[in-house]
């Protein structure tokens, strides 16, 4: 038997599709072919007959441990913890990431088994579950475009990584226009401490502001270095440096991580100076308006400010202005900061009643808080939650198997006990 499917051959998702009928219908919104392609899973997921619910019985795959990625989210710079699902190989689910504080709030310890977070997420935008589709789009870019004419032509020719690397490394002909130097050739420079000796004379040049002087320095430059001035870019300017300056690595946003490699790839291992950032203006003015507002007033003069992307305390704010935005339609990551402004309460509604009289409400597991909570439902608070449906002596509220809140009762049925029904309303509170 399918893990997707109970004994009977029904899907667990919920849908009465069957995969003809699948394919047909989502043609139209482009989605057929991607699914049939990046996540054939999904057509055995679809397959069968209606169903509302995955029970108790059915092994959810993605909420696996062993299924499951930690990772962090590349599609804006807030770059938010994200988890991610993995079947059969293949990407096939985004959400947030428990441990991270701008996903779950309050996140778990960050020492928590992932074996007892397997069934808890936290909640991301939705340009973070686009990423999936980014990384899987039938149109992005493998290969390399490479010139096929003369500049401005708007002539390419596709070619792989391997050509391309080893065209940038190595030169040659590459256009039918004559030699082009690869990387191999302007690593001129490799002496270390050569290297680090012309750098500190170099300076002496650029340092000196007397005209007779720094011409003195330049020729002694020429004297002291005469076996090495093959390797600069040009002998008459020392200033400029060595060939290795002619590799220039420019990135626009850049977080901590890749932010280290660059530098120590270009200026470290290369020997080129030329290592520089360039960010846009709404993230220069978020860091340096972060700057200006954590700065001190010392000894009659403001200083001590943080360029950094600092966060309000929501929780704790009795009284906030928000500029050009409104966090509870849309806002800049984290995506938590509409769920920061209320009480901490999470309204909700009964969705869902299984074979077994457990009321499964729209709460999903990483929308609940962690520690105690109580649940109110048709006049009663159900404490919760507990791990388990055995450890349950009456009514208690639990993360069921679809990982979204239930209401249940052991041995019992908690829908005809609490006289509740779907659309019935939901409120759950932080702590008993």
């Amino acid at each position: 038997m399918s893990e997707n499917t109970d004994g009977n051959g029904n899907g667990v998702l919920g849908s009465s599709l069957d995969r003809r009928a699948f394919i047909k219908q989502s043609a139209l919104l482009g989605t057929g072919a991607i699914a049939a392609i990046q996540a054939p899973w999904l057509l055995d997921v679809i397959d069968g007959g209606p169903r509302r619910q995955i029970e108790p019985t059915v092994d959810f795959a993605l909420a696996k441990p062993e299924n499951i990625i930690y990772s962090v989210c590349q599609q804006c710079n807030g770059q938010c913890g994200i988890k991610i699902k993995i079947r059969d190989g293949v990407v096939v689910k985004a959400d947030g990431s428990p441990y991270s504080p701008w996903t779950m709030r309050p996140h778990v310890p960050y020492a928590t088994p992932p074996f007892d977070v397997a069934t808890v997420e936290g909640g991301i935008c939705p340009k973070g579950q686009t990423g999936l589709q980014t990384g899987a789009d039938p149109y992005r870019i493998v290969r390399v475009l490479k010139r096929a004419g003369p500049r401005g032509s708007q002539k390419w020719v596709s070619i792989d990584f391997d050509q391309a690397i080893d065209e940038i490394v190595n030169g040659g002909d590459l256009f039918g226009e004559g030699p082009v130097t690869g990387l191999k050739d302007i690593w001129a420079l490799r002496d270390a401490e050569v290297a680090k000796k012309m750098s500190g004379d170099v300076s002496k040049i650029l340092g000196e502001k007397d005209k007779d002087k720094k011409k003195g320095l330049a020729d002694k430059f020429k004297t002291d270095y005469a076996d090495h001035l093959d390797v600069m870019i040009d002998p008459e300017h020392p200033d400029m440096g060595p060939k290795n300056n002619q590799l220039a690595f420019v990135w626009g946003r850049l977080k901590a991580g890749r932010g280290d490699l660059i530098p120590r790839f270009t200026k470290d291992a290369f020997g080129s100076t030329n290592a520089h950032g360039h960010t846009t203006v709404c993230q220069g003015s978020l860091y340096f308006t972060g700057k200006a507002m954590s700065e001190q007033f010392v000894e009659g003069k403001f200083s001590g400010g943080k360029k950094f992307f600092w966060q309000a305390d929501q929780e704790s704010a009795e009284f906030m202005i928000f500029v050009g935005v409104n966090p509870f339609e849309a806002s800049q990551s984290p995506p938590l900061r509409a769920r920061r402004c209320p009480d901490g309460s999470l309204q909700a509604q009964v969705v869902h009643i299984d074979r077994f009289g457990n009321v499964v409400t729209d709460v999903r597991a990483g929308d609940l808080p962690q520690g105690a909570f109580t649940v109110e439902l048709a006049g009663q608070q159900v404490p919760g939650p507990v791990r388990t449906y055995a450890q349950a002596t009456g009514l208690a509220a639990i993360v069921g198997s679809s990982a979204y809140l239930e209401v249940a009762l052991p041995n019992g049925n908690a829908a005809t006990g609490l006289g509740t029904d779907i659309g019935d309303a939901v409120l759950v509170r932080l702590g008993r």
